[in-house]
Formats: structure tokens, C-alpha cells, sequence
């Protein structure tokens, strides 16, 4: 498995959304994108459900209430049974 990071944790909507789709255009089957986020981007959700991306979510927190968190890690439907067994076996 490769590992393709991006992080969009900076940016303002809607450029999160367009530099995830950006890079999921160029995603190859063995690979998976983490993209690291400021907030969970609900309506990026929708889309890869309705499309054909599996995604996982981490949400870390600080001790910091105004610091959030999210590493999505997002893969080809057709991969889901390998990077799902990845996400319950291996820490991230």
C-alpha cells in the first residue's frame, strides 16, 4: 500500500473539497489518500459514497477545545477489504 498525503487543514472551503477530488483523479488502485482536515467535510462524504471511494475516519483531539483534527483516509471501493483490514489491525 502507498500512503499519499494531503493536507487541507488550512484551507478555505470549497478548496478542501477540490484538492481531495483533485487527487482522488490521480489515485491508483494500490494507493490510498490521507488527507489531513481541520473539521469533518460531511458533503465530501456524500459524494464518495455515491461514487466509488470507501473512506475511513480518524478524529484526533487535543487538549485544546479549538483544535480538531481529522485524518480521512479514503480508497477504491474495490480495495475495501484490504485497507479495511489495515485500519483494524495497524495503528495510524
Amino acid at each position: 500500500m502507498e500512503l499519499i498525503v494531503i493536507d487541507v487543514s488550512e484551507l478555505v472551503p470549497p478548496e478542501p473539497m477540490v484538492e481531495i477530488l483533485k487527487a482522488l483523479s490521480k489515485l491508483e488502485p494500490s494507493q490510498c489518500l490521507k488527507v489531513i482536515h481541520s473539521r469533518e467535510p460531511f458533503p465530501l462524504y456524500k459524494k464518495l459514497s455515491e461514487s466509488n471511494w470507501c473512506y475511513f475516519v480518524q478524529s484526533l483531539s487535543e487538549k485544546r477545545a479549538d483544535f480538531k483534527r481529522f485524518n480521512i483516509f479514503v480508497y477504491k471501493r474495490a480495495q475495501s477489504d484490504y485497507f479495511e483490514s489495515l485500519f483494524t489491525s495497524v495503528p495510524l
